[in-house]
């Protein structure tokens, strides 16, 4: 059963026993683009009553388990609303955050120069590089450990820009290490589908997330992974 938590609780989600996705990791040699020929989805893409029956409905993401892994919901403390979703496979971990996107253009290349910015501002480091779904950031920031004391952390994130929205998925622990472990969590992501629902929002607006429908609904806050 899936529960909202605070973070650093987990909740399993079952094991449904899906086939493993392949997927090469090979990186793209084009600078700035996005690669989706292999997913993540868009709802239209996709025959969204099939592709919920072998996904967990999270309202705006429909996610595919795989054996072992692990869901958490992040939620905003100031609206209340599930802005994140992390999902943890033994050692490794990726955050997944969707935004609304301008029908004309994408965000990942603005989003880019914010996240070096940030990464400046918190005394890090970072580097663009080829990833699976084109240009991603490599970071290393500083952060707080759950025992108070500063640590770095190493981050890979990638943006794929669809129609009208971007995935920004966050890469953590062993899957900045284990080049195995990262193309496992990366034909995960793939296998997403976004809904991002045919309303009006202003770009960079979060997709909302919900827990699924036969779940219990947990109360608490959460902040999203450090990225």
């Amino acid at each position: 059963m899936f529960r909202r938590r605070r973070r650093g609780d987990e909740a399993s989600t079952p094991d449904h026993g899906p086939e493993p996705v392949e997927d090469s990791g090979a990186a793209l040699e084009t600078v700035g683009k996005s690669d989706r020929s292999g997913g993540p989805y868009d709802a239209a893409e996709v025959d969204l009553d099939e592709a919920r029956r072998g996904r967990i409905d999270l309202g705006g993401l429909l996610i595919k388990p795989v054996a072992g892994m692990k869901m958490q919901l992040q939620v905003d403390k100031r609206s209340g609303n599930a802005t994140s979703v992390v999902l943890t496979v033994d050692e490794a971990a990726v955050q997944l955050v969707a935004v609304a996107a301008p029908r004309s253009s994408g965000l990942w290349e603005q989003t880019r120069l914010q996240i070096a910015e940030d990464a400046k501002r918190r005394g890090g480091r970072h580097e663009e590089a080829p990833g699976p779904f084109g240009t991603e950031m490599r970071l290393v920031v500083p952060v707080q450990s759950p025992e108070g004391k500063q640590v770095l952390q190493p981050s890979r994130v990638s943006g794929i820009d669809g129609p009208r929205w971007m995935l920004r998925a966050t890469f953590l622990g062993k899957a900045t290490t284990d080049a195995s472990v990262f193309q496992q969590l990366a034909a995960l992501v793939r296998q997403v589908v976004v809904v991002r629902g045919a309303g009006p929002m202003p770009p960079g607006d979060v997709i909302t997330l919900k827990p699924p429908p036969d779940s219990q609904s947990g109360a608490g806050g959460g902040e999203p992974l450090q990225a």
